[in-house]
């Protein structure tokens, strides 16, 4: 399934109709994908997910916090094709601050026998460098034995490298810049946001404390 080429170039979008939180103003350098976008998008990957995976029972494994927007949007789709599934969460990083950080760092339970013979569908909601798919999907094939393993991501970032890890489903191709909102964070800040916005230096230097 082909992914949606968001532009190095800004886009001529309209953002003055965006709503967020007003301790948040000029924290973002320009709107990226508006809401709207990503539920069309999210909608599109559930048919592609349906086709596949028509006559089965995918388990679909949540990688927290940051896919967990992305994951139920696309969860109430695949529920209007009548497409079962499981639902099964995992939280890892390999983030701090705005960059990543090469190490995984896994923060949340799996029972790995819960997924032994089924097939796997992994939601992300970004791939840049790949380093946490890369870590996580031997870990299940060797701890879990599943039939199969698939990832579906909203993002993947073009960067110079080709990421360790790639998804079968991906929703949109953006730039190398940081992304937040729609459950996307920068120090666990703009999760909140309904859209992805770049952030600006302003978000970057802000002080958490400040905002409470």
């Amino acid at each position: 399934m082909e992914h949606i080429i968001i532009p190095d170039a800004p886009r001529e979008i309209e953002s003055a109709d965006r709503i967020y939180p007003p301790e948040y103003e000029g924290h973002f350098s320009r709107l990226l994908i508006k809401r709207e976008e990503i539920i069309e998008r999210a909608t599109a990957l559930a048919k592609a997910i349906h086709n596949d995976y028509k006559g089965k029972r995918p388990v679909l494994l949540c990688v927290l916090k940051g896919a967990a927007s992305f994951y139920l949007h696309l969860l109430e789709a695949l529920q209007d094709l009548r497409q079962g599934f499981y639902t099964e969460f995992l939280r890892l990083s390999s983030y701090e601050g705005a960059e990543t950080s090469g190490t995984v760092k896994a923060r949340g339970g799996l029972h790995y026998q819960d997924l032994t013979g089924k097939d796997v569908l992994i939601v992300e909601d970004i791939i840049d460098t790949g380093t946490t798919l890369s870590h996580l999907i031997p870990v299940l094939k060797k701890e879990a034995n599943p039939n199969s393993v698939e990832v579906c991501t909203l993002l993947t970032k073009r960067l110079q490298n080709p990421a360790k890890c790639e998804a079968k489903y991906v929703g949109f191709s953006i730039p190398n810049q940081f992304v937040i909102g729609y459950g996307l964070d920068y120090n666990e800040l703009y999760r909140d946001l309904k859209d992805i916005w770049v952030i600006s230096q302003k978000g970057i230097d802000v002080d958490p404390k400040q905002l409470h």
